[in-house]
Parts: C-alpha cells; structure tokens; sequence
C-alpha cells in the first residue's frame, strides 16, 4: 500500500468505526487497538529474518499513516505516539513528525495528544491564563473544568496548522523514515505563535 491515493483511504477500510468525535474512553480504545497489531507483531521478531520483520513493520507503519490520512484521528495519535518514542533498531525517534501528528490530532478532537505533548500546550495554556480572560472563556463557551485545557488546545491547534501550513496528507507523504530539524520546527511555531496566540483569544473570548 503506497500513499498515492491517501484521500481514498477511511476508517471504514480498517474495520474501524468513525471517531471524529468520540469521548476519551473511546479514543484510548481505538488506540490500544491499534497498539496491540504492533504488539503482535513484534511477537514475531525472533521468528522472521531481521530483513522480512523490517519490510512488515514498515507496511504495518504505512497503513497506520493512511488510517491517518483518512481521518481516523487514534491512528493520528499513534503515529504521535510512536515517532516521539521511535523503534529499537528500526527508526529513531522524530520528534517533528511526533509533534506534526500530534499537533493534528489534537486539531481533529485528540484528547490523548494533548497529554502526550503536554510541554509543548504547557506555554499556550499559560497565555490563555495571563490573558486574564479565562472567566469570560469558560462562560461564553460553556466550559466546565475538564474541558477548559481540550477547548484551548484544539482550537489553538486548528490556528496554527493553518498558519504553519501543516496538513495530513503532506505529513503522510513524507518518508517514514527521515531527519527532521526539531529547533527549526520549533521557532517556526514561535513565530507562528506571535499571530496565533492573540488570534487565539479573540476566538475563544
């Protein structure tokens, strides 16, 4: 499977049903469906060629990034998940691709990501709380406690992927394997950051 016609590509094919917008219970489900093929999989390490073992981890990776392109957002969260964490002897760790796939799901209602890239929404929360609007957020959006960190992060999310230019089908495509700069991608969110904070507030305000 190739990522060539990733728009074709939905939940449905994987016998998943559709999560955009599941509660948190749920989405750790799906997730740890997902989780658990690779667990099987690497089960099997000892058994297969060290050669035959990578091509299937690595076809087993690609249909999770189709799952994500198609819109199954646990499949964006695993894809956060595993690149933060990287493969022994397969792939390293990329935290760009961690925080591309995280950042994502987040936008499309992940609330798993948003623990996992915890520092990384730690400064937006921060921004949202000197703002001293937080009591007018709450009250215009309706917002009890545990849904105040979810609203910001996602909507935050949203605003930045479209200022950062970031989308899924151009995160698939890239290799499954490559050296990605983190210092860079991270001052463009900084500067990113100096538009889509205060666009932030005057959203959710």
């Amino acid at each position: 499977m190739n990522t060539d016609n990733l728009v074709d590509f939905r939940a449905e094919d994987f016998n998943l049903p559709d999560i955009s917008s599941v509660n948190y219970d749920n989405q750790t489900v799906f997730f740890n469906v997902i989780k658990e093929e690779f667990t099987e999989l690497n089960q099997k390490e000892d058994e297969l060629p060290a050669d035959v073992f990578a091509r299937e981890y690595a076809q087993k990776i690609m249909d999770v990034i189709v799952m994500a392109a198609g819109g199954t957002v646990p499949a964006q969260d695993f894809l956060c998940y595993l690149y933060k964490r990287g493969i022994d002897g397969l792939m390293n760790s990329n935290l760009v691709r961690a925080h591309e796939w995280g950042i994502l799901a987040v936008a499309n209602g992940s609330k798993l990501s948003i623990e996992r890239l915890r520092l990384f929404y730690e400064p937006v929360f921060n921004y949202v709380v000197d703002s001293n609007k937080l009591e007018s957020i709450i009250e215009k959006n309706k917002l009890s406690d545990d849904e105040i960190s979810d609203f910001v992060a996602q909507n935050y999310s949203l605003l930045l992927i479209d200022e950062i230019k970031l989308d899924l089908l151009t995160v698939a495509k890239k290799p499954i394997s490559q050296n990605e700069n983190f210092v860079r991608f991270n001052h463009d969110v900084e500067q990113a950051n100096k538009k889509v904070l205060p666009r932030l507030i005057n959203l959710i305000s």
